[in-house]
């Protein structure tokens, strides 16, 4: 059989939507990129010219499409000549991101990039090494290493907040 048609592709998106749209935010900070990002794995998806061989696979292709898109966006040459210090539209929606996200989701955001990803994978996604090493094309101990190094960084992080709560 050929793809998907619209009505599979909106089944799919019922049941990975929000892994798809999370796994965007999680990397790029903002809900328009990661909305962006979104609609382009969408079109991907219907653009497969082939079936997935099962769920897992799906899924696992699901996010290393989105992890492809979030970094050609990085590349491109408008990510990288636009300034988006001037204006964040997440910013203005609240004063205090705690109150919205809550104190760990913030602080892995402001992990690097090659931290934040495996710790969305593996805490969020539940996924475990080794599929997390195969998602991403790296060895699997590289994938422990940076799952280590992310934890040891969000731990660093959160201790620093909290120390900030009881500085008089």
């Amino acid at each position: 059989m050929n793809g998907y048609n619209r009505e599979e592709v909106q089944a799919i998106l019922a049941k990975y939507g929000d892994m798809i749209y999370r796994a965007a935010y999680i990397q790029l900070k903002n809900r328009d990129h990661a909305d962006d990002i979104y609609q382009e794995v969408c079109i991907r998806l219907l653009k497969q010219k082939k079936r997935m061989k099962s769920e897992e696979h799906l899924k696992a292709w699901l996010l290393r499409t989105t992890i492809n898109c979030c970094k050609d966006l990085w590349k491109s040459a408008w990510w990288q000549k636009v300034d988006f210090t001037e204006h964040d539209p997440d910013k203005d929606c609240t004063n205090n991101a705690e109150e919205t996200t809550g104190l760990i989701t913030e602080c892995v955001h402001r992990l690097p990039e090659k931290y934040r990803i495996i710790i969305h994978l593996y805490y969020y996604e539940e996924y475990s090494l080794k599929e997390i090493a195969q998602i991403l094309k790296i060895k699997e101990n590289t994938a422990g290493t940076r799952l280590a190094r992310g934890r040891n960084k969000l731990k660093i992080m959160l201790e620093n907040k909290e120390a900030e709560k009881y500085e008089f």
